[in-house]
């Protein structure tokens, strides 16, 4: 949609947007805030109404699944009808991961969800009306935030992790340690590092088994990720890469065969971008990496040629009190690119020790060959502001002397005297003293 609209900004074109969804331009990150009730209704989501695009000159078709792609004629279609292009987008996004090995069956038993669409939210929602107690499978951000949205709303919450540890993908075990710890002071059963079963009889025994044991629940909210939506792109013979999404040059082209074709372009949690840190291609699930997908986008089809750069991928979440995210690589996937990695660690307050309300703040840096690659924050407050002024500074490729040297600023509601990225910076420089003398023992 963010596509489309810019498209129209910038040209006469005919636009139509084809969408199996019910509702368009709404915000898929809001849900968990609708499920806690701190935003009143799902409608609230919906950025832009379907009027809006009416107004627009903006053809959407809703409920209307696109069965086919044929490149070679130009042409999509539907179960309704074919439409012709002269330009094609295709932002099919992702679908819900379900691993197969969790389930006895192939198909979804009753009193199964997941939170694709806002559609799925309101079915979510309305089975909680009469739920004691939900098992949430998937140690990720949505399924955290889903957590403790239904904590708060008293019923019973175990939230169940196939990994060791929670977000894994994310964090360093140290780090995902203290959101557990948070999770479990609000009464939230964590299970992690356990192999999980769902019977196909769910619906009369409602139970699951994880690792020798049997829970009982109410309904089970399936938050154990997402994997790329790419079976029409792949049926129309466009390549798809080894990370599973579509592959794109900077112009977010997609290619078939030996080429990159002119007039087709992807975007969003289908395709396949450029990691900053190490080069290689990834997918993106943030929807700010989308947003400027499809901006760029919208600027080469209009004329207005426009590249489309590595990601670093800053990201930040929030649950009940608790403010956590980072940008850059983990020490795990660092060390699976044998980097030679430091860290630095360190502990403090969002604002002066005798400030009321101060919050826990916990900073994690990761440096190779001395540049910051990755970092790690958890805590009460300003998070988001940290976490951009850090990717900023992975972009630019920051050394642990230009952190060292960073000036910040004070005022006693808003940070401490000596700002707790300091001591961490400090701890990654003495952590590649004792590195650097172990060398030449």
């Amino acid at each position: 949609m963010a596509a489309a609209t810019k498209i129209r900004r910038q040209s006469d074109f005919e636009i139509t947007v084809l969408s199996r969804d019910s509702y368009t331009a709404y915000s898929h990150c809001g849900i968990p805030f609708v499920l806690s009730r701190e935003i009143n209704s799902f409608e609230n989501l919906i950025v832009k109404s379907l009027d809006f695009f009416k107004k627009n000159r903006i053809n959407v078709k809703l409920n209307e699944a696109v069965r086919s792609i044929n490149i070679g004629s130009g042409t999509v279609q539907t179960r309704e009808g074919i439409y012709p292009f002269d330009k094609l987008v295709i932002a099919t996004g992702s679908l819900p991961f379900i691993p197969k090995k969790d389930l006895t069956t192939n198909i979804l038993p009753y009193g199964i969800f997941t939170l694709r669409s806002l559609d799925d939210g309101m079915l979510f929602e309305k089975a909680l009306g009469t739920a004691e107690k939900v098992c949430i499978i998937g140690g990720g951000t949505i399924g955290i935030e889903c957590a403790v949205a239904l904590v708060r709303r008293g019923i019973k919450t175990i939230l169940i992790s196939g990994s060791k540890n929670l977000l894994s993908r994310q964090f360093d075990p140290e780090v995902a340690e203290i959101i557990r710890r948070y999770l479990e002071s609000l009464g939230i059963e964590v299970i992690s590092g356990e192999h999980i079963v769902i019977p196909e009889n769910f619906r009369k025994e409602k139970t699951l088994q994880v690792g020798d044991r049997l829970f009982l629940t109410d309904i089970v909210l399936l938050a154990s990720g997402v994997k790329p939506e790419i079976f029409l792109a792949m049926e129309a013979g466009i390549e798809i890469g080894k990370a599973g999404g579509i592959v794109v040059n900077e112009m977010l082209q997609v290619k078939a065969g030996e080429v990159f074709l002119p007039d087709v372009y992807a975007g969003g949690e289908c395709v396949e971008i450029k990691d900053f840190i190490t080069g290689e291609a990834r997918i993106s699930q943030l929807g700010t990496a989308a947003r400027s997908m499809a901006y760029v986008i919208g600027n080469n089809i209009t004329g207005k040629l426009t590249a489309f750069g590595p990601l670093a991928d800053p990201w930040v979440a929030v649950a009940g009190d608790l403010q956590f995210g980072g940008v850059g690589i983990t020490s795990k996937k660092a060390e699976s690119k044998g980097m030679s990695l430091v860290t630095g660690f360190s502990s403090g307050y969002t604002r002066a020790s005798y400030y009321p309300d101060r919050k826990d703040l916990y900073i994690k840096l990761l440096f190779n060959h001395g540049c910051l690659v990755g970092v790690q924050l958890v805590g009460g407050e300003g998070i988001k502001e940290r976490i951009d002024a850090l990717s900023l500074a992975i972009r630019k490729k920051s050394t642990i002397k230009d952190l060292l040297e960073l000036e910040t600023c004070y005022s006693p509601p808003v940070s401490m005297l000596i700002d707790p990225l300091r001591p961490a910076v400090k701890a990654a420089i003495q952590n590649m003293r004792e590195k650097e003398n172990s060398k030449h023992k």
